[in-house]
């Protein structure tokens, strides 16, 4: 959707004499083709090859009154008459009614032209892959397994009553594959992996398939080492650090970390573990040059040796705690998390019981007291340092004591930009 006509229609609005005195207008516009494969068929109904397009608007008005309206247009929508609708709802929100003027945009690579020659319908690439694939299951005999594959333009284009103006171009291409209805791996960024890396997080995917279909004798319930996958970083241990980190959780004490903690300087972690952001990595699936407010991508740490630099803030809950607006966390490829130090991977399978692949119930965890219990449905048992065989069981314990522990290590995965952490805490078996 082009921003010239919204722009008109906000700018020559007025309801019962109110019009508006700043606006945002956001406008994004994408095309993406998908091919799925269910069950080894590729392209049928339940997982088709699609084209699709979209665009939309989103915006925020400030009305005259003070008085504050967000929401989203969409293709065809009459503008004006949105608006008008869109104001019933208005609400008093003093923090909320602002927008950010011009400022310097870096310039980041996001867009690959050979991804965007594949959203136009150029699938030489992943007739390819998905030859690699075949060969790969039917070399394991796996009895089945199903994917997908995405690639993607989208552009994007933000203007303010203040005078800010700026766009940006980008692509995106991801796969994934799940071996025997469960186990599964994948890839997404702003372009294609080499084939010699996507080769290679396929020969691991099928040696993890093939160890999981060897049951192995449980673990004794109790404290053990244990290695969590990058994967479960990701899902329990940095979501978990991002929702506490967030502004809007800190400035309504729904956080583990007050707003004192921000200005104390005193550690919350363990001294040598750091979390920051770097949104200006070439091709990276969270790189951006602006975010969604306005505000220009840059490097930004939240976490430094232990201590609580900042929070993670939009606009509204940065002048709300009377600190400076943030780059916020897009993906979790250009996130820094742990410390410094990592051991190699075979290193680590030397000084752990079991590998955690997946958990369960995450959004059921308390995530202020950081106490869990979550379901481990994919483990596999070490022995003297070899994967042996799958486990299934639970893992429980409390994350900021896990996080403030001297037998914490973190652990580098090849292949992978988020690292494996080996934490002490009870593993039981089913």
């Amino acid at each position: 959707m082009k921003l010239e006509p919204i722009v008109d229609a906000i700018e020559s609005l007025s309801v019962d004499g109110v019009t508006v005195s700043h606006w945002q207008a956001h406008s994004s516009a994408s095309r993406q083709l998908s091919l799925g494969i269910k069950d080894r068929e590729t392209g049928n109904a339940h997982a088709p090859l699609s084209l699709a397009e979209a665009s939309s608007v989103t915006y925020l008005l400030v009305w005259s009154d003070g008085l504050v309206c967000r929401g989203r247009l969409e293709r065809h929508q009459d503008p004006r008459r949105a608006f008008e609708e869109a104001r019933r709802t208005a609400y008093d929100d003093e923090d909320a009614a602002h927008v950010l003027g011009p400022a310097e945009f870096p310039e980041v690579q996001l867009y690959d032209e050979a991804t965007a020659a594949i959203a136009g319908g150029d699938t030489g690439c992943i007739g390819d892959r998905l030859g690699w694939i075949r060969d790969a299951v039917a070399a394991a005999g796996s009895d089945t397994w199903s994917g997908s594959f995405s690639a993607g333009t989208a552009e994007t284009h933000l203007r303010t009553s203040a005078g800010l103006d700026v766009t940006s171009r980008g692509t995106t291409f991801g796969w994934f594959v799940s071996i025997d209805g469960e186990i599964g791996d994948g890839f997404s960024a702003r372009r294609a992996e080499s084939d010699e890396d996507f080769k290679s997080r396929l020969s691991a995917l099928m040696e993890t398939a093939a160890l999981a279909r060897r049951e192995v004798a449980p673990l004794p319930g109790g404290t053990h080492a244990v290695l969590l996958h990058p994967r479960v970083v990701e899902n329990y241990v940095l979501g978990t650090l991002m929702q506490n980190l967030d502004g809007s959780a800190v400035a309504h004490d729904e956080s583990a970390f007050d707003r004192a903690g921000f200005r104390s300087g005193r550690a919350s972690l363990r001294k040598d573990i750091g979390l920051s952001i770097d949104p200006l990595k070439p091709y990276r699936g969270g790189s951006y040059r602006f975010t969604g407010f306005g505000l220009p991508a840059a490097p930004c740490t939240f976490i430094e040796s232990g201590r609580l630099v900042q929070p993670i803030l939009n606009l509204k809950y940065a002048r709300r705690l009377g600190l400076e607006p943030t780059p916020v966390p897009f993906g979790n490829d250009t996130v820094s998390f742990g410390t410094p130090e990592r051991l190699d991977y075979r290193e680590a399978l030397e000084q752990t019981d079991v590998v955690v692949l997946s958990v369960l119930g995450v959004h059921t965890q308390d995530r202020v007291s950081g106490d869990f219990s979550l379901s481990a449905p994919l483990a596999l048992r070490i022995d003297d340092g070899a994967l042996e065989g799958r486990l299934r069981g639970t893992i429980s314990g409390n994350l900021w004591e896990t996080l403030r522990s001297e037998t914490l290590r973190f652990v580098e995965i090849p292949l992978e930009t988020t690292p494996g952490m080996i934490v002490t805490c009870r593993f039981d078996s089913k």
